[in-house]
């Protein structure tokens, strides 16, 4: 795919981001994949990758899609109730960094550094119990949840595998898909007793779906609502 994703709708982030860039963070278990996302996304095998549930990333690092956008991609939670802790607390550090706004070289307001957060869902498992602890623990008492979108990953290795072809899911597998999708949606919506925005399903490593991560991004920003008064 390149680095085409870069001009993707982009006349519509030029538009919809006042403040520039418009920072995302992606959030997961470890192993969910949200290294090889911001790699499918940049075009280039930037952020570093794990294999399996071994970690790679251990600290906080960004990466500059365009001008507009930037991925912060983050340590993944289930590694030890320690690690988690620690990285919790970050998070929440994260989330609630105020940085200043500059127009013409001088300061006109403040805000809040991280956007929106994107949690990346490992679509090969079926326990929730890390995304729980995440949204309950730091994501819901620190960023409002129309600002968290959802999406699964790994869709080519849903059923074993099958139904994969040529790059994308077959009708039998799209189907399954849907009704993972909506599973999911369920069941983080009960654990939180709130609506989220629908998930969608892509995979990083076949590059599929990956546009569908913008657009989701794209359609779900109002406007930089996070700004704090000076």
């Amino acid at each position: 795919m390149s680095n085409e994703l870069s001009n993707y709708r982009l006349d519509e982030f030029m538009a919809k981001v006042p403040v520039r860039p418009l920072d995302i963070m992606l959030v997961g278990v470890t192993g969910a994949g949200k290294s090889s996302t911001i790699d499918a996304l940049i075009g280039s095998e930037t952020a570093k990758i794990g294999h399996g549930v071994n970690p790679e990333t251990q600290d906080f690092n960004s990466y500059f899609l365009n001008d507009y956008v930037r991925l912060w991609d983050t340590p993944g939670i289930g590694d030890s109730p320690q690690k988690d802790k620690e990285h919790l607390q970050k998070l929440a550090t994260y989330l609630n960094e105020i940085v200043d706004v500059y127009k013409d070289d001088a300061v006109c307001n403040t805000c809040y550094l991280i956007d929106m957060v994107l949690v990346v869902i490992d679509g090969s498992r079926r326990d929730l119990g890390g995304i729980y602890k995440l949204l309950n623990q730091t994501l819901l008492s620190n960023i409002n949840n129309n600002r968290i979108i959802f999406a699964i990953n790994q869709a080519d290795v849903a059923m074993s595998g099958r139904h994969w072809t040529n790059g994308k899911p077959d009708n039998v597998l799209y189907d399954f898909l849907n009704r993972q999708i909506d599973s999911f949606q369920k069941q983080i919506e009960i654990s939180i007793n709130r609506k989220i925005h629908r998930p969608i399903c892509y995979s990083a490593s076949q590059e599929y779906n990956v546009k569908a991560l913008l657009d989701c991004i794209l359609d779900n920003i109002s406007n930089r609502e996070r700004l704090t008064k000076l």
